[in-house]
């Protein structure tokens, strides 16, 4: 009688006691950082739920690695842009000439380019669309030129 009573019964069992749990998988933390200890019902189950794992993968580690990926990019596309804009205005020239100082009250960004070669000592930078040339008289001039 008392066999028949217990089946009936839900009991809940405590994870954290020292008796080992029913199922063949172990339980685990949740992989969204939450601290939920949950039953896993696969070996592959990482998260608690579809909420968990929405949140575990648009918080994670893609996420910061995108934000500062895009904060570089837009970098790289302001000094492209000034570069395009003290280029076309000058009409058909193929080397423009800039002040270093008048493109650094632009904003342009010397520390950032997505490229550098070295050809007869001179050394040559590149963005997107265009490359220059840093001088080295004073006053320091760019020297523009379209790729």
């Amino acid at each position: 009688m008392d066999d028949e009573k217990n089946i009936h019964e839900n009991i809940v069992l405590d994870p954290s006691s020292a008796a080992p749990m029913p199922r063949p998988i172990a339980p685990r933390k949740c992989a969204c950082d939450c601290g939920i200890l949950f039953q896993p019902g696969r070996k592959d189950q990482l998260y608690l739920n579809r909420q968990h794992a929405n949140y575990g993968y648009n918080h994670g580690k893609r996420k910061i690695t995108t934000r500062t990926r895009r904060k570089e990019e837009a970098i790289l596309a302001k000094n492209d842009q000034i570069l395009h804009k003290h280029f076309t205005s000058e009409k058909d020239l193929k080397m423009v000439l800039r002040y270093y100082e008048v493109l650094k009250a632009d904003r342009f960004n010397f520390g950032y380019h997505i490229g550098q070669s070295e050809k007869n000592g001179i050394s040559f930078w590149y963005t997107y669309r265009y490359f220059y040339v840093i001088t080295q008289t004073e006053p320091k001039q760019v020297k523009i030129y379209k790729r």
